[in-house]
């Protein structure tokens, strides 16, 4: 069971901290209420039919990946030079890039994918699987003896 806030009195939580009031003062604008995309509604303050709504939402996202574009852009022009720098202001020596990259591996076995395989074919991988069938020999399934199997 709830208390009623009473007027005047500023609401705190157990701890003794002052908690946000709940109403909003009336200088504060209809359009920062609701939000940034609050002000883009219909005139009149009435509320946008879903078709509406969505055509709403893809001209903001499509304003959103212009400024995006617009701000890469302006980053390549102002500030690009920095990556052919280290942070001591040394210019870098561009990485050259081999001719042919082997799709095998040296170092990594191969998976039936060619991508990247397993260690267990290793002399660890062969000592860690010995010692897991020895940890868990006695919870495995086993066969029962004939005696015991169903007739």
């Amino acid at each position: 069971m709830g208390t009623r806030p009473t007027p005047g009195l500023q609401r705190t939580t157990s701890a003794g901290y002052r908690l946000p009031t709940t109403r909003r003062p009336a200088s504060v604008s209809p359009a920062a209420r609701g939000g940034p995309a609050a002000g883009r509604g219909l005139a009149g303050g009435g509320q946008a039919p879903r078709e509406a709504q969505g055509v709403q939402q893809d001209q903001l996202w499509r304003e959103l990946v212009e400024a995006e574009g617009r701000g890469r852009r302006r980053w390549v022009e102002n500030w690009s030079f920095l990556k052919d720098y280290d942070p001591m202001g040394n210019k870098k020596e561009p990485e050259k890039l081999p001719d042919s990259v082997p799709l095998f591996s040296d170092t990594l076995p191969n998976s039936t994918n060619q991508v990247v395989g397993s260690r267990v074919d290793t002399p660890l991988g062969r000592t860690l699987i010995r010692m897991d069938f020895s940890v868990t020999e006695g919870v495995r399934k086993k066969k029962l003896e004939v005696e015991l199997q169903p007739a």
